[in-house]
């Protein structure tokens, strides 16, 4: 019964996030399960769906590089699925430099208003430097729990 909340804990986590339920639920399975790699009909048999909703789920979280898959050395056409830690590093290093776009598109909007509406432009200014704080803290433990 732990494993059924563990992944329905997943699917509430990712639908947050926007990420279709069985996105959620497939990611959980990776993360609780000691098992490296899993066949489609073991993630079936696991996250307890039909094989179009693990299929459609497979293939967005192939796209987002979130896992990834070998073919067997057994049988060539079978593909063991696994989660992609290289592509989770690198998705993260994504959003810590379109965080860092976004924050100089703040910076430059700044430049071009006026001071017509005060109240906007002292929330940007704040806007900025809490962007500059959350980027210097995302950078540094980036770097150190990830290696640069």
């Amino acid at each position: 019964m732990v494993k059924k909340e563990m992944l329905d804990r997943f699917e509430i986590a990712y639908k947050k996030d926007g990420f279709p339920p069985m996105a959620g639920r497939i990611m959980g399975l990776f993360y609780i399960s000691d098992q490296k790699y899993f066949t489609f009909e073991e993630i079936i048999l696991e996250v307890r769906a039909s094989k179009g909703a693990v299929s459609k789920t497979i293939k967005l979280l192939l796209e987002l590089k979130r896992i990834n898959y070998i073919l067997s050395e057994n049988q060539s056409r079978k593909r063991l699925f696994y989660l992609d830690i290289q592509g989770l590093i690198q998705f993260l290093r994504m959003v810590i430099d379109n965080y860092k776009s976004q924050n100089q598109l703040l910076k430059e909007s700044l430049q071009i208003r006026t001071n017509e509406n005060k109240e906007m432009n002292v929330f940007i200014k704040g806007s900025i430097q809490f962007n500059n704080d959350v980027l210097a803290f995302l950078e540094a433990k980036s770097e150190q729990y990830f290696n640069g």
